[in-house]
C-alpha cells in the first residue's frame, strides 16, 4: 500500500471522531484524524445517561479500549481523565408557571437505580475530548489539527482530500464527524434546507459560577425526601415554551472545578427569534420565573454567551460511496434528555465492525452499512417524536406530567437493553454477544400491536395531535395518557397510572423487584429483556476507582 495513503479519514476531532480513530488504530489501521480547531476547546453536550456510558463500556471492552471504559463511570474520570467532573446520580424537573414561585409539587426527581458497570457524569468536554484524541494517539493516530479540509474527490480506488494549504491526503474511506457544517454533506447535496423533523427548538448557554444548589432554596418539607437531591444530577427548570438545564461540575466531591453548564432552549413557534442578544433574552425570560431568578441570583459568567438558531438538522443519507457521516454530521433534534451521545455512541458501535470488516475486505459497497445506516434515520426520528411531544406537553403541568412518565418507561427498557447484553457477554465472555444489540428492532419499527412500548408512544402522540386540533382539551390529553399508563403490563416498580406519583427512586430492591417481573409475570415481547442473571456482575473486573 502506498505509505500516503491512510486507511480512513476522519474530519473532526470531537467526541465522535476521536472514539471511532482510537477504535480503528487500536485495530491496527492506520487513521489520519483531521481538526479545522484546536483542543483543548469548548463543547456542550456534557451531561450522560445510564445508556451512554453502557455503550463507552461496551465500545471499551469489544475493541480494546480501556480509555474509553474510564470515561463509564464518574470515579474512574477522576482517577485517570480529569479533576473537572460532575456526577449525575439524578434526572431533576421542576415545573414553573410564569410570575409564580416554583409548586413542589410540579416537580420530579427520578432516581435512577446503582450498578458498578456504569454510572453517569457531567462531562466538561474540554478535557473529555481531548483525553479521548491523546488515546487516538496513543494507538497510532495520525492527528493533525488546525487543518481545514475544503475540497474532497471521492474515487473507485479511494478518497483524496485537499485542505486550506494545499496539503493532499489520501484514504481509502471517509468519516465526516464535522456536525452541521459538515463538508460532505454539503458538496453531496444531503442537507435540506428545511429538515423534516417536526421539533423547532433553538438555545441559548453559557458557563457559569457561583449561584447556590437548588435544594438549599427549598425548605425542608418542600423536598422530595429521596436517597437523592435535585443538585446531584441534571436539573430542568421546565416552562411553557422551553426548558433550561442546569449542569454542575462541582456536585461530587473529587472535583476541582466550580463551573455549571447552564442553557435555555426554546421553542421557535413559541419564542420566535428577535434580533437581540443571547445574553439579554436569558436573562428576560429568567425574569419571568421567580424561583428560576432565585436559584440563578449570584451567578458570574465565565465564558461568552452562545445564541443558535434552529437546532434542528438531517440529511437525505447518511452512506455513500466510500464515506459515511457520524451522528451529529447526520442529524441532531435537541439537548433535552442527553439523548446525542447514545446516538452517537450507537452510531460507532454498529459502525466500527462493519468498517473493520471493509477494510480486511477493501470492498466499501455502501449495502454493507446498511444497518448503522436505517439505525441513525430511525434514532434521529424517534428522539424527533419524543422531543416534539414534549414540548408540545410543556404548555399545561398536567400533559407534562403524564408525557414524563411515557418518556421515563421508554428510557428504563432502553438502558434495560444496554444492561442486558453487559451481562450476556460477562456470562460467556464472548465479544460476539455485543453483537445482539443490532438484532433489536429498531425504533419506530415494530407494527401496531408487536410492542406496547411503541403502542404507548404512538398514542400519545396522536392524542397530542387531538389536543392540538382542538378536539379535545389539556385535561383530556392527560386524563387518556394516564388511563393508557393505568392499564398497560409495565413493571410495578412505579404507580404508572397515578397523577399524583411523581418521584421515583429505583432503590435496588427495586430493580430487583423489575428483573423479577420480568423473568416472571411480563409477556412477550418485553419479557426478551431479562434472559440474563445478575450473579455475573460479580465476573467485573475490580477497579479500585469504581
Amino acid at each position: 500500500m502506498d505509505p500516503q495513503t491512510y486507511d480512513v479519514a476522519i474530519l473532526g476531532a470531537g467526541i465522535a471522531g476521536s472514539t471511532l480513530a482510537a477504535i480503528l488504530s487500536r485495530q491496527g489501521f492506520r487513521v489520519l484524524l483531521l481538526e479545522k480547531g484546536a483542543h483543548p476547546r469548548f463543547a456542550v453536550g456534557e451531561a450522560m445517561q445510564p445508556q451512554s456510558s453502557m455503550l463507552l463500556w461496551i465500545l471499551g471492552e469489544r475493541f480494546d479500549v480501556p480509555e474509553l471504559q474510564h470515561l463509564s463511570c464518574t470515579q474512574k474520570i477522576l482517577r485517570h481523565v480529569t479533576r473537572n467532573v460532575g456526577v449525575k446520580k439524578t434526572f431533576g424537573f421542576l415545573y414553573h408557571d410564569e410570575g409564580q414561585p416554583q409548586d413542589p409539587n410540579k416537580g420530579h426527581l427520578l432516581v435512577p437505580p446503582p450498578t458498578p458497570l456504569a454510572s453517569e457524569s457531567h462531562l466538561f468536554r474540554a478535557d473529555i475530548d481531548h483525553y479521548v484524541v491523546k488515546a487516538a494517539i496513543k494507538y497510532g493516530t495520525d492527528y493533525r489539527e488546525r487543518t481545514d479540509v475544503v475540497d474532497f474527490e471521492l474515487n473507485d480506488d479511494g478518497v483524496v482530500l485537499r485542505t486550506s494549504t494545499g496539503e493532499v491526503f489520501n484514504a481509502r474511506y471517509l468519516c465526516d464527524g464535522t456536525g452541521h457544517k459538515s463538508l460532505v454533506a454539503e458538496r453531496m447535496g444531503l442537507r435540506p434546507e428545511v429538515p423534516p423533523l417536526r421539533t423547532q427548538s433553538r438555545t441559548i448557554f453559557t458557563h457559569m459560577r457561583g449561584f447556590q444548589r437548588y435544594d438549599d432554596l427549598m425548605a425542608p418539607h418542600e423536598r422530595p425526601g429521596l436517597t437523592r437531591g435535585y443538585y446531584e444530577g441534571t436539573l430542568h427548570h421546565v416552562i411553557d415554551g422551553g426548558w433550561f438545564w442546569i449542569i454542575r461540575f462541582d456536585n461530587v466531591p473529587g472535583s476541582e472545578s466550580d463551573l455549571t453548564s447552564v442553557g435555555l432552549t426554546l421553542d421557535m413557534r413559541k419564542y420566535p427569534q428577535r434580533g437581540i442578544p443571547p445574553e439579554q433574552e436569558f436573562w428576560e425570560v429568567v425574569n419571568r420565573y421567580p424561583s428560576i431568578a432565585r436559584h440563578l441570583q449570584g451567578a458570574e459568567v465565565t465564558r461568552p454567551w452562545v445564541g443558535t438558531g434552529r437546532l434542528q438538522f438531517t440529511a437525505t443519507d447518511s452512506v455513500g460511496k466510500r464515506f459515511f457521516l457520524l451522528s451529529h454530521a447526520h442529524g441532531f433534534i435537541d439537548a433535552l434528555y442527553s439523548r446525542g451521545m447514545i446516538n452517537t455512541f450507537e452510531t460507532i458501535h454498529a459502525l466500527a465492525p462493519r468498517l473493520i470488516q471493509a477494510l480486511k475486505d477493501d470492498d466499501f459497497d455502501p449495502a454493507r452499512f446498511e444497518y448503522p445506516r436505517k439505525l441513525q434515520d430511525a434514532m434521529l426520528l424517534d428522539n424527533d417524536r419524543m422531543v416534539h411531544n414534549s414540548f408540545r406537553s410543556f404548555a399545561n403541568f398536567e400533559t407534562w406530567n403524564a408525557f414524563l412518565r411515557v418518556w421515563l418507561i421508554n428510557i428504563l427498557f432502553g438502558d434495560l437493553r444496554m444492561f442486558r447484553v453487559c451481562l450476556k457477554y460477562l456470562e460467556s465472555g464472548d465479544k460476539a454477544d455485543f453483537a445482539l444489540l443490532d438484532a433489536d428492532p429498531l425504533p419506530l419499527e415494530p407494527a401496531p400491536g408487536e410492542d406496547p412500548l411503541e403502542d404507548m408512544r404512538r398514542f400519545t402522540d396522536t392524542t397530542f395531535d387531538r389536543w392540538e386540533a382542538g378536539e379535545i382539551d389539556a385535561e383530556q390529553a392527560a386524563t387518556l395518557v394516564f388511563e393508557l399508563l393505568g392499564r398497560s403490563p409495565l413493571p410495578p416498580i412505579h404507580p404508572w397510572g397515578d397523577p399524583a406519583a411523581h418521584h421515583t427512586d429505583v432503590l435496588p430492591e427495586k430493580l430487583k423487584q423489575m428483573i423479577e417481573w420480568g423473568k416472571t409475570e411480563a409477556k412477550w415481547p418485553l419479557n426478551r429483556w431479562f434472559d440474563f442473571d445478575l450473579k455475573f456482575l460479580e465476573r467485573l473486573r475490580p477497579d479500585a476507582a469504581a
